[in-house]
């Protein structure tokens, strides 16, 4: 995505073009199942409302058909689970708790890419105790909880340990481009962290509640040497070199 000069990229623009990629290709197969299914929905509605009516009376067949036609429809233009849009959601909302950090010294970029792959950073701090890769996960179903077993993290009944390997993963590649230590850091909306004050150390991965992660980065311990200038290098670093993440 194009930006203007000097602009910053904002929290989740690559997950929110890939949600609209997903919500342009959902139209069309709504468009596609409209052709195709109401007209045999509305034959369905004839034949049980006419059943229903030789049945009973013609106003109960009534009725029938026109519930099978509402189903049909609902059917027809149900709006497919856009976990894309959600996850932009959930790095807007993170971007808001992290942007009064900005006053207190700290750099924070959103949304790079990192180089030689489609992956991409959310979140990038850099202050008194060196740099932090935050990645958002919007983890708000309420069938779903986030719960820790046997060394394990899951939400629901899906094991997260690949999802920590990729931050992991993650935060080493900006600490190449960087030359620095990168600490990874999962900011969770929604799902109850378990652990001591909405915080659990796993795989090598802090992951907090997004609420708590403002105050969790201010009371790092500062690192020797870095100052305000050096902090200001290591953010045009980024700059240079973490480019904003486009799909």
């Amino acid at each position: 995505m194009a930006m203007a000069p000097g602009r910053r990229p904002g929290a989740g623009a690559s997950a929110r073009q890939v949600a609209e990629a997903a919500r342009t290709a959902e139209r069309a197969a709504q468009h596609h199942r409209a052709r195709t299914a109401l007209p045999v929905t509305a034959v369905c509605a004839l034949a049980f409302g006419a059943a229903a009516a030789v049945a009973t009376v013609w106003q109960a067949g009534l009725v029938v058909a026109l519930a099978v036609i509402a189903y049909g429809i609902r059917q027809t233009y149900r709006r497919a689970d856009n976990s894309w849009a959600k996850g932009a959601a959930g790095e807007v909302a993170t971007a808001r708790l992290l942007a009064p950090l900005t006053r207190r010294g700290y750099a924070v970029l959103h949304d790079r890419a990192v180089p030689g792959s489609r992956a991409n950073l959310d979140h990038l701090v850099i202050g008194a105790a060196g740099v932090a890769y935050v990645d958002t996960k919007a983890w708000r179903s309420k069938k779903s909880k986030l719960r820790f077993e046997g060394g394990t993290l899951r939400y629901g009944r899906y094991d997260q340990s690949q999802a920590l390997r990729t931050v992991v993963w993650e935060a080493e590649q900006a600490s190449r481009v960087l030359g620095v230590p990168v600490r990874p850091f999962v900011a969770v909306h929604g799902a109850k962290v378990p652990g001591f004050a909405g915080r659990i150390e796993v795989q090598g991965v802090t992951v907090v509640a997004a609420k708590k992660l403002p105050r969790l980065l201010q009371n790092l311990t500062p690192q020797p040497g870095w100052t305000a200038e050096r902090v200001a290098a290591v953010e045009q670093l980024a700059e240079q070199h973490l480019p904003p993440h486009s799909t």
